[in-house]
């Protein structure tokens, strides 16, 4: 595993104020994995708020994998859904930094699914299956569920 050198503007989309992942800690294109650090901000504290950092550590994943293949703009994902979302706080405490795993469980190029985890130190926060989509052309995609 190693950490990136990119900055996470470089990596994913997302721009502040949604931009929750402070730093990419581990990354492997082999396993398919990712393991960033969030610090939690104060506006994202609810248990809940879980699945938006764990969903932003899947987009490094993929933003670093489309980095090695050559792609240099973050291309725009979906959240789909969840599934087997457990929370095991009741809350995130602002400031506090956790660690969020994601892994590449099924990819077929646009349609994913991610096992996830939220750890503060050895103890889980939260863990899910999240399933998102990136489509090639997000601007066609969006166009077309606007007209829908």
């Amino acid at each position: 595993m190693q950490a990136s050198s990119y900055r996470i503007e470089d990596i994913v989309p997302h721009r502040p104020p949604m931009l929750l992942v402070d730093r990419v800690v581990d990354f492997d294109e082999a396993e398919g994995s990712a393991v960033v650090e969030a610090r939690a901000r104060p506006e994202w504290t609810g248990s809940h708020s879980a699945i938006e950092y764990m969903a932003q550590a899947a987009a490094v994943l993929v933003g670093l994998s489309d980095r090695l293949r050559g792609e240099s703009a973050a291309r725009p994902g979906f959240l789909l859904g969840t599934r087997r979302l457990n929370l095991f706080a009741p809350s995130l405490v602002a400031g506090k930094m956790y660690l969020v795993s994601a892994k590449v469980a099924f990819s077929d190029g646009e349609a994913a699914c991610f096992e996830c985890e939220m750890r503060d130190g050895a103890e889980k926060v939260a863990a899910a299956a999240l399933n998102a989509y990136r489509p090639m052309d997000p601007a066609a995609f969006l166009k077309e569920m606007i007209r829908r």
